[in-house]
């Protein structure tokens, strides 16, 4: 009779041996004879885990039913053999889904071997989520926001059916996204009630960003663009005075109110010429890097731009006539075009250096070196005079084609040149004193002055 008795009480003490938990995340909760999924939105559902240790002394085969409209039980195999003094990776783990098709109450008899659970729950029409201010459209969208700034979406949940509503959470994920910020779940929303809260979008780097937002058993697609930091547009200045061919000029570039960021680029001239002689001017570039790109740098804040390094740079205008066009390109976007350009006009021959001689046994040499900007010398005269100043006489000659020519073999290197004219002479010049010669451009007439023979 003993024997018998034991045998009877051995299931009892079996069972015993088995605890049953919720699990959330890292949390653990035991569970008693019922438990309250709440109020789940219709056509929403609501999962949860549960998850059995055996703390006996012997191993346990479990088996779990679950009966009721409404539930549905997701498992691993069963029966299930837990281990006596199980650990967590020797536990048995199990879900239960609720989806309320009706606004009614449910419920469902969860067996695990002879413990019994009974799961409760009701369907109600879910809380209307909705966006007040900072994004719109179906998912969320946060619209384009700068690397580096941030931009913050109000929302607005409401109960709109005729009982109260719980709803166990609210949560932001996704890369980019946060919150959120002043609401705190579980909540219950009475009949009528609104709640807001806001979440912000911070992209770090210029791509698109996607997320979530679960408010309860329902969740909402979040979207965002991260764009380049934006740059006010640079301001580009030069130092006074008109601007022609053969100068050296200063460039200085700031930022009107300072930058909001860092930021780095180049700043670039391109030349155009007036003239279809040359394809361009190799002379026309900044100075100390020879080159017609320099590196610009912003600190944040600062409305002061480096260039190459120092607070202006010089570049030289060339010996075109044309436009000198400056851009800016940077790794930041700008918010406006600074594109600057500078004219430079057509002048008269410029001289650089002129010399008379007779010391060649019968000949008269002139060499002058200058430039012409316009690329259309050719006309020159002269006059001869003694060594009193009295005239001997004139001459006049047109040295178009020799120009053209040489201008066309001159790569792009500029209108620089360096002419010698040569008189043959018969007889003595040692009365011959000086000659003034005048040259002839598309922009004008421009005279050596009178140079004396050596």
């Amino acid at each position: 009779m003993k024997k018998l008795l034991l045998l009877a009480l051995l299931p009892i003490a079996a069972e015993a041996q088995l605890v049953i938990y919720t699990v959330s995340g890292n949390t653990q909760t035991v569970v008693g004879s019922t438990y309250q999924f709440g109020q789940v939105g219709l056509a929403s559902t609501s999962t949860v885990q549960f998850r059995v240790y055996n703390t006996g002394n012997a191993a346990v085969s479990v088996n779990v039913t679950l009966g009721g409209a409404g539930f549905i039980l997701n498992s691993q195999a069963l029966p299930f053999t837990i281990e006596p003094n199980s650990t967590l990776s020797q536990t048995l783990n199990f879900a239960v889904a609720f989806t309320p098709l009706s606004t009614a109450s449910y419920s469902a008899s969860l067996q695990v071997n002879s413990t019994s659970i009974i799961l409760l729950g009701s369907g109600v029409a879910a809380p209307t989520l909705a966006a007040t201010a900072g994004c719109s459209g179906s998912p969320f969208n946060f619209g384009s926001v700068q690397a580096g700034a941030a931009s913050t979406c109000a929302f607005t949940l409401s109960n709109f059916n005729p009982q109260a509503v719980t709803v166990p959470s609210i949560a932001v994920n996704g890369l980019g996204f946060s919150g959120p910020a002043g609401v705190t779940a579980p909540l219950t929303l009475q009949a009528g009630q609104s709640v807001s809260f806001s979440v912000t979008f911070a992209p770090q780097a210029a791509i698109v960003y996607n997320g979530t937002l679960a408010v309860g058993a329902q969740t909402y697609s979040l979207t965002g663009t991260g764009i380049s930091a934006t740059l006010p547009t640079p301001v580009l200045a030069f130092d006074s005075g008109a601007f022609a061919s053969a100068q050296q000029r200063v460039l200085t570039m700031t930022i009107p109110g300072g930058s909001p960021v860092a930021a780095s680029g180049y700043v670039n001239m391109t030349f155009t010429p007036a003239t279809a002689v040359v394809q361009k001017d190799t002379e026309v570039a900044f100075v100390a890097a020879n080159a017609t790109s320099i590196p610009f740098t912003v600190a944040a804040g600062s409305a002061q731009v480096l260039l190459n390094g120092l607070g202006s740079a010089a570049f030289a205008t060339g010996t075109t006539e044309g436009t000198i066009t400056f851009t800016v390109t940077s790794t930041s976007l700008l918010a406006g075009d600074p594109t600057t350009k500078v004219t430079i006009p057509g002048a008269p021959v410029i001289l650089d250096s002129m010399t008379a001689s007779k010391e060649r046994t019968g000949y008269l040499d002139i060499t002058i070196a200058g430039a012409d900007n316009t690329y259309s010398a050719g006309q020159m005269s002269f006059v001869i005079a003694d060594t009193t100043g009295k005239t001997l006489t004139t001459a006049s000659a047109d040295f178009s084609a020799q120009f053209k020519s040489y201008f066309a073999g001159v790569n792009n290197a500029g209108s620089a040149f360096s002419a010698t004219i040569s008189f043959p002479v018969i007889g003595s010049v040692t009365d011959i004193g000086a000659v003034t010669v005048s040259i002839v451009n598309d922009a004008g007439t421009v005279s050596t002055g009178s140079l004396t023979f050596n």
